[in-house]
């Protein structure tokens, strides 16, 4: 009985993954940030304009550009652990608090004033001076009331600091706040890395530009992938003085040589008017990435710029192809993704050719990151006798005939017990073959004239 129960969650789980993977909003991309406002060193998801605006004001482009494919971002603010929030105190009476620490706190004042409807009450009033949340006003009885009622404001939270009554009080701004903002060493970057290692997302985008950052961060995401069985992309990009420099660009596609990692090269106006160099476009990207569903290419897809810092020659377009760098090219008066290649370039052990391309490493790591999930729920929940080994099997096998109905993999895939390993104790071992679809790119016509 418990192993059917056990059968229908396997199915399903699989099954609603698989349907899942060609929805954008499922894709999600872990964005680090650095701003004045939203929760410090928290991972938070955002996956609309509401959840970004609550957290973030949408004050922070990376975000904003991360978000514009239709992923969830899941946002995480970079501090150095100074930051401290903007707050008034009335003796013997309350302190009001900014509901984050930094210096965009000192934006919101408050006044309180006797209640227009009932004069036994108070009422609260927040505002924010630059205008991007709307005016609070919470009628309240006392501290307490005011205390628990406060705790939905977006911008402050009210604490009880003694026991005289609430008096009127003009609008008064807060103060005091300060800036977590600051450069994050290398030190610094690795602790965060280990903070993230264990949340679930598709692509992780690295706003650092030091090579050395660079390449322990895809030391760090190699581990995960290999050890902890948690596949994710990278995008990296370099200096902005360097943005139209296409060899300083290949330099770091060379230095990264992974399918995992996508190196971004775009620069220039958004359709929004603001100027981005490369590392900003990156979240653009790394949004992007998690936004298409796994049976489409990017390539060709429309970039939002108006304006490219550099229209690339043939000549330099070649070179970043070759070497997997994601370059913007001109096509009329639009800018599209030249061709979606990551920076493998150098096959190692177990690679090929195709490897290269986006669509065709996020299917692989899908894959694999849906069947990883299911089976570590599934363990130790299944017999390991055939029958056990067959549910699961089955599982997977449905799982991948979605997947080829979606033209994610092509058919003649299998998913079967090893050939080579015997499963015995508490192991069970298993053979799957599946060949990941990748888009036509490039035409090529024999025309015989008449």
């Amino acid at each position: 009985m418990s192993i059917q129960r056990n059968r229908a969650g396997a199915y399903v789980e699989l099954m609603a993954k698989a349907k899942a993977r060609v929805i954008p909003t499922t894709g999600r991309v872990l964005i680090p940030y650095q701003a004045e406002w939203g929760q410090p060193n928290f991972a938070v998801d955002m996956a609309d304009d509401a959840e970004r605006l609550k957290e973030t004001g949408k004050l922070v482009d990376e975000v904003e550009l991360a978000a514009e494919n239709g992923a969830t971002v899941v946002g995480y603010r970079i501090t150095n652990e100074a930051e401290k929030a903007a707050s008034h105190t009335v003796a013997d009476s309350h302190i009001i608090e900014a509901r984050y620490p930094g210096k965009r706190g000192e934006d919101f004042e408050y006044a309180i004033r006797t209640s227009l409807v009932d004069a036994s009450k108070k009422e609260i009033i927040v505002r924010d001076t630059k205008m991007i949340y709307e005016t609070e006003t919470y009628l309240v009885a006392d501290q307490a009331d005011a205390e628990e009622k406060l705790k939905k404001s977006a911008m402050v939270r009210f604490k009880a600091n003694g026991s005289a009554t609430l008096a009127n009080l003009d609008y008064t701004p807060l103060t005091g706040a300060v800036s977590g903002t600051a450069t994050i060493t290398a030190a610094q970057w690795s602790g965060i890395f280990n903070r993230v290692d264990g949340l679930d997302f598709d692509v992780f985008y690295l706003p650092s530009t030091d090579p050395a950052i660079q390449a322990a961060c895809k030391q760090w995401l190699l581990d995960r992938r290999t050890k902890a069985r948690r596949l994710a992309q990278l995008v990296v990009a370099g200096e902005a003085s360097k943005d139209d420099d296409i060899e300083a660009h290949n330099v770091r596609s060379r230095a990264m040589n992974a399918r995992f990692i996508i190196n971004c090269s775009i620069a220039g106006q958004h359709d929004n008017e603001k100027v981005y160099d490369s590392v900003q476009w990156a979240a653009w990207v790394a949004g992007l990435a998690a936004g298409t569903p796994a049976n489409k290419s990017f390539t060709g897809v429309r970039v939002p710029m108006k304006l490219a810092k550099i229209d690339w020659s043939h000549s330099e377009v070649m070179k970043g192809l070759s070497e997997g760098t994601l370059m913007a090219t001109r096509d009329g008066y639009d800018y599209i993704i030249e061709s979606a290649v990551n920076t493998l370039t150098s096959l190692g052990p177990g690679e090929r050719e195709d490897f290269g391309k986006i669509r065709v490493s996020m299917t692989m790591d899908q894959i694999l990151n849906d069947i990883y999930s299911v089976g570590k729920k599934m363990k130790a929940r299944l017999d390991n006798d055939k029958d056990g080994r067959g549910l699961f099997i089955a599982a997977c096998l449905e799982y991948l005939k979605i997947r080829a109905k979606q033209k994610a993999i092509a058919e003649g895939y299998t998913f079967t017990e090893s050939a080579t390993k015997v499963s015995d104790f508490d192991f069970a071992f298993f053979d799957l073959y599946a060949q990941p679809l990748d888009a036509i790119e490039a035409f090529f016509i024999n025309w015989e004239v008449a």
